[in-house]
């Protein structure tokens, strides 16, 4: 469904193109998903909220995110779900899948009780487009224009001239977990489809997730594509061990029972038949894999229908279809789940604890973090748990917690006087870290720059190690923080509270 509002009016490379006509027309341009978007924003202020998560790796194209919530403004606090589509160039029926859901949330808020339960309760988080300059490659004509392009545009020969034969990084084989182990001859060949890039995170397309999923901490992550080389009409949850020829503990079964319900609710494009479920292996450096592994969410990769292009009304079939499917989603949230809220009771803060569910967590892995508003959920089989909460060296034991269907299970874990710990490890040696009162910029060397929402710099600083910004220091307001150290830039948004 597009509309054209032509309020938001960006030109990339300063060229203005056509839709190329080997691509239906059904099928949105990034300037047409802009543009939608703004419209539906100005429509909806209080439930929908378009946001600048970076800009792309070679065309700095704005990667835009979008919150789909009741009181939008202030939504972190819910427990959330996050879509994501177009990560591959040509896997184009992803972000139209979130464009239907996207109309179909806002235009019935309010009306249908299903949907206002789901926002009420939930924050819907979505990145439409994650690749858009790889994205404007199949869906602009030019003379680079070609519908086979699936990576971004990183000029990996250094020429200055964007080679299709050449240059691109597979932004789903660049993500830290794994990266290392990935040696396979098409993931380090630059002319490969899979190239995996020159480095983990080197694209921002890849940065933008990592410090949303970071930040957010969603309970579930959908990453949706199209198939090219496997079979579609398929859902992957993550995953199996094939050296251990085991399913992953913090998987099995609760994840394996959320893919076989949302695959037997999305009906495929053929009248009647549904989608397989099957686990992931974890052999690749995915956004699916990184995601489960970092945070433990409940990650499921969907690859929709058989193709990566049709014709025709059947287009809005296919998107309806999964996006009705994704409806299970929604709903699931809101049952077997168990809901932790952490809190320091005398100053009021939020707190990132880590929670470790006995009997499921992999304490192997990264910790299992609230976010930044002290929210963490994970959706879990009916049964009893034995829960930890730990804050610094504070800790928590809560036995036999139980967890039923209908409906979550809530903590409501206090810590009184706790000290906010503003030197939080990260493992990342360069990062930003965003606590209630500050901002914490993290680097042997680096240097921060501080822009208001009209792109001009209001503040910039060089240090080494850390760097603490109060909130309160700025007047009160949306900014941004671009932290660069070395190669590496990091961008966060950042709320003044002067």
């Amino acid at each position: 469904m597009k509309f054209h509002s032509g309020i938001l009016i960006l030109i990339f490379l300063g060229i203005a193109f056509a839709q190329p006509p080997d691509v239906d027309t059904r099928y949105h341009t990034y300037q047409e998903v802009l543009d939608e978007l703004e419209t539906i924003t100005s429509s909806y202020p209080t439930i929908c909220l378009m946001e600048t998560l970076g800009v792309s790796t070679t065309d700095s194209v704005p990667i835009i995110g979008v919150k789909v919530s009741a009181d939008v403004s202030f939504s972190e606090n819910k427990i959330s779900v996050l879509i994501i589509a177009g990560q591959h160039a040509r896997e184009v029926q992803g972000p139209e899948v979130v464009m239907w859901l996207i109309n179909y949330l806002v235009e019935n808020y309010g009306s249908d009780t299903q949907v206002t339960q789901w926002l009420d309760s939930l924050l819907i988080y979505f990145i439409p487009v994650n690749n858009p300059e790889g994205h404007n490659v199949v869906m602009q004509e030019s003379s680079f224009h070609t519908t086979f392009w699936r990576k971004t545009k990183r000029d990996n020969n250094h020429n200055g001239v964007f080679d299709t034969l050449y240059d691109g990084v597979d932004p789903n084989r660049n993500y830290e977990f794994l990266w290392d182990e990935y040696t396979d001859s098409i993931g380090v060949s630059p002319e490969s489809e899979y190239y995996k890039g020159p480095y983990p995170w080197s694209e921002n397309e890849v940065v933008v997730v990592r410090n949303l999923v970071d930040s957010l901490r969603p309970s579930v992550v959908l990453d949706l594509h199209s198939p090219d080389s496997i079979k579609g009409n398929k859902l992957w949850f993550c995953w199996y061990d094939p050296e251990l020829s085991t399913y992953h503990q913090e998987g099995f079964p609760h994840y394996l029972n959320v893919a076989n319900q949302l695959a037997d609710n999305t009906e495929t494009e053929i009248d009647g038949e549904y989608y397989e479920s099957t686990p992931a292996y974890n052999t690749k450096p995915k956004l699916q894999l990184w995601t489960y592994w970092y945070s433990g969410c409940c990650a499921i990769l969907m690859e929709i229908t058989n193709q990566c292009y049709w014709t025709g009304e059947i287009i809005d079939t296919i998107s309806a279809r999964v996006g009705r499917g994704i409806f299970y989603i929604f709903d699931r949230m809101l049952e077997s789940g168990l809901v932790v809220k952490a809190f320091d009771s005398e100053s009021g803060n939020p707190l990132r604890a880590e929670i470790i569910v006995e009997e499921v967590t992999d304490t192997t892995f990264p910790p299992r973090l609230c976010n930044y508003e002290g929210i963490y959920h994970r959706l879990l089989y009916n049964g009893t748990y034995n829960v930890i909460v730990r804050y610094d060296t504070l800790e928590q034991i809560f036995e036999d917690l139980p967890i039923e269907s209908g409906h979550n299970t809530y903590l409501e874990v206090d810590f009184p006087g706790a000290k906010i710990n503003t030197t939080i490890r990260s493992k990342n040696e360069v990062d930003i870290l965003l606590l209630p009162s500050k901002a914490v910029c993290i680097a042997p060397k680096g240097k921060v720059e501080i822009f208001d929402i009209a792109g001009k710099t209001v503040y910039r600083n060089m240090f080494e190690n850390h760097l603490e910004i109060r909130r309160d220091r700025l007047p009160a307001g949306v900014y941004f923080i671009k932290l660069s150290s070395g190669s590496e830039t990091i961008k966060r948004k950042f709320i003044g509270l002067k």
